[in-house]
């Protein structure tokens, strides 16, 4: 007697190995068929079984044999046509198979989602002409045909929303020749386009059409509508619990439309993107691949993996090394605080008067070096001080910054020195009522590129107390 395998070992051993029906259902998808070759099964499973143990060779060979699949009920039915043997699967093991790996789910096409709304449309007929009574037996058998209908479209949406996000992989595998082959360039984004346009009006657009909630279809009602109607069904009839659940159901549906928008957003602009962009892209999906792999070793059984290990990779890739010493890029928000606001009408205000005074502002002669020029040098810095005198300013934290920003840009034939000389001048008579007070803390002011760095001593711009008014006047 030869050795046999349960239903429960044979699928257990499967699951142990599941490289051979994954590559198996991904061929089965690519030549859109409902059917596994039983030389391809065999072909696969001498493949896979080559680099193993005798022992484990023997027992994946024995459960993968076409007789044992059929005994145990894995396979449903063996069809014999063109010569060869074809083995149809149990769906709930190809259903199973497909949630173990993101990418072989099904992206549903505009007929698969046209027959579960028929479906659910003659549910809606039937359950019109329902008793609603829990003693009639069509009427709680139709409910449970609903949560069942119900819950598997769900599912199945989830399903094809977590393959579309999974999208960006594919779309950098379509696009990988681009970087190989820039000759061939303008050859191969005439192929690309053709299979995103297929995948877009075969997969995306039908399951955005059949999600929008203002679809108008000429046949009948749409989704939502369809739902909204058994609703109001159950809910005239008193079973507010299943229509309660089913409004649920329908705001589930609808949540899910966004996610597919996005992807549908993500599509149109890989098209418009060069074959540099592209080369980008694949250069980001590659490493991103690399963190995912590193990221699934640790969901894992075992409890010691928590972390990513990813120091190999950081030196690996190089641009992640010094990453820590490098400052966090600093946000420009607006406070929250009254002094903030009036610190920033202040501003407004003081740039304001300047500009109402532009026609005041002294054209200062160019200048082309020092000592050589003197009468041009004193005819300018007075015109810049007798504009200074008319300068209106307010207490600041920084008075070179603030001068510097009033005087650069708004003064036609600003120089360096032109802010030295300026602020030597309010240093030796502030405005009215101020004081200048020179800190020990140093700032930085960038100049033009040219023109380096400004290091210098911070002043700050205060308004007198009544006390240091007093000791002016006395001294």
């Amino acid at each position: 007697m030869s050795k046999r395998f349960s239903t429960l070992d044979t699928t257990r051993l499967i699951f142990d190995h599941p490289k051979i029906l994954f590559r198996l259902i991904e061929r089965m998808d690519r030549n859109e068929t409902r059917y596994i070759r039983e030389s391809d099964l065999v072909a696969e499973v001498m493949e896979y079984t080559r680099n193993l143990g005798k022992a484990d060779r023997d027992r994946l060979r024995l459960a993968m044999n076409t007789d044992n699949l059929f005994r145990t009920g894995l396979v449903i039915d063996i069809i014999k046509a063109e010569g060869e043997r074809r083995l149809v699967f149990q769906d709930a093991l190809i259903n199973l198979m497909r949630a173990c790996n993101a990418s072989l789910y099904q992206e549903l096409t505009d007929a698969r989602l046209r027959g579960h709304l028929v479906t659910l449309r003659d549910v809606r007929d039937r359950l019109e002409t329902s008793s609603f009574s829990e003693a009639d037996l069509d009427y709680t058998e139709l409910r449970d045909d609903l949560n069942e209908r119900v819950s598997q479209l769900i599912g199945m949406l989830r399903q094809n929303v977590l393959r579309m996000q999974t999208i960006s992989a594919r779309l950098a595998d379509m696009s990988g020749d681009a970087s190989r082959a820039p000759d061939k360039y303008l050859e191969f984004r005439q192929n690309l386009f053709e299979q995103i346009v297929t995948l877009y009006n075969r997969h995306i657009k039908p399951i955005l059409v059949f999600l929008n909630p203002d679809t108008r279809l000429p046949d009948g009602t749409n989704l939502f509508e369809t739902l909204e109607a058994m609703v109001r069904l159950l809910e005239s009839h008193g079973d507010l619990s299943l229509a309660d659940q089913l409004f649920r159901s329908s705001l589930s549906l609808n949540a899910l439309y966004k996610p597919i928008q996005s992807v549908a957003q993500e599509v149109e602009h890989f098209l418009r993107k060069t074959r540099r962009g592209m080369v980008q892209y694949n250069a980001m999906e590659n490493f991103y691949d690399k963190l995912r792999e590193l990221k699934g070793e640790t969901e894992t059984l075992s409890l010691r993996r928590k972390w990513l290990e990813g120091g190999e990779f950081a030196r690996g890739t190089g641009f992640l090394v010094g990453l820590r010493a490098q400052q966090r890029p600093k946000h420009y928000a607006f406070g929250g605080s009254a002094s903030y606001y009036q610190l920033l009408f202040s501003e407004l205000e003081l740039r304001l008067a300047d500009l109402q005074r532009k026609d005041e502002v002294p054209v200062l002669q160019e200048v082309e070096g020092s000592g050589r020029y003197a009468r041009v040098d004193v005819q300018r810095i007075n015109q810049l001080y007798q504009w200074l005198e008319t300068l209106q300013l307010r207490p600041t934290q920084d008075l070179v910054r603030e001068l510097h920003g009033r005087l650069e840009g708004f003064m036609p034939g600003y120089r360096f020195p032109d802010l030295l000389a300026a602020l030597n001048w309010l240093i030796n008579t502030p405005p009215e009522g101020m004081q200048v007070i020179t800190t020990n803390r140093f700032r930085t002011l960038e100049q033009e590129p040219e023109s380096g760095q400004f290091v210098y001593r911070k002043r700050l711009l205060e308004n007198r107390t009544p006390q240091t008014q007093a000791e002016a006047q006395h001294v």
